[in-house]
């Protein structure tokens, strides 16, 4: 089986009585070609396949808009009413909120010990405690 990665903004959430499908939508950055055409920029959607045992895990914890990240298997054949047609099936098995990447984490995080580190302040425990009226 092939296995299957994706991170993307929830576009949809349907719960059946086995299963439920988490639809997530996959941001694809668009290029220039050799040529010189532009692709533009696109978003593909993922229809994933959870089996019950994962439907009040995903309702308690996952709505639309979220960005997530679900890891899988592909097959290379979808089932429509009991019948294998064309296209693929997504069998789900783990699903995470996920998180923004920031490339500049490390310099932040330098910051934040520096500041720290040559803190002279002093707490002023008077000016807290006094009513603000």
């Amino acid at each position: 089986m092939a296995s299957f990665q994706v991170t993307g903004f929830v576009s949809a959430i349907t719960y059946k009585q086995d299963f439920c499908f988490v639809f997530v939508d996959e941001y694809k950055k668009g290029y220039i070609r050799k040529d010189g055409a532009r692709v533009d920029d696109k978003y593909l959607s993922w229809k994933c396949i959870f089996n019950k045992n994962y439907i009040k895990y995903i309702s308690g914890h996952f709505v639309k808009g979220m960005l997530v990240e679900i890891k899988g298997e592909v097959l290379p054949f979808a089932i429509d009413h009991d019948k294998m047609v064309d296209g693929y099936s997504v069998n789900a098995q783990t699903i995470n909120m996920a998180s923004y990447p920031r490339a500049s984490v490390k310099q932040e995080l330098k910051m934040i010990k520096e500041s720290q580190e040559t803190s002279t302040e002093q707490p002023n425990l008077e000016d807290f405690t006094q009513d603000d009226f």
